[in-house]
């Protein structure tokens, strides 16, 4: 898509351009990025590597987010107890 000579930009359409190019060059710069770049590089037995670490620290986190999860149910639990307690005297 390219401007046809003589015709001025609109201001939103300026705007969508800079957009734009910030994003394509935050996209260059981030992390995941350099992780893509550094996967590219590897071998297949070192890829597998990877992947089953990548496996484990998931099952580590949803079991780190379950037990948040749990202390907050307990927490919320005790605090209806108290409340119909405080209720009912």
């Amino acid at each position: 898509m390219g401007r046809t000579k003589g015709v001025k930009m609109s201001e939103e359409a300026k705007f969508a351009m800079r957009a734009k190019r910030e994003a394509l060059k935050d996209g260059r710069d981030s992390g995941f990025s350099v992780v893509i770049s550094s996967l590219k590089q590897l071998n297949f037995e070192e890829l597998d590597k990877v992947i089953a670490l990548a496996a484990r620290l998931k099952k580590e986190k949803l079991g780190e987010e379950e037990l948040r999860l749990i202390k907050e149910k307990e927490d919320i639990e005790l605090r209806l107890q108290r409340l119909k307690e405080n209720g009912n005297a």
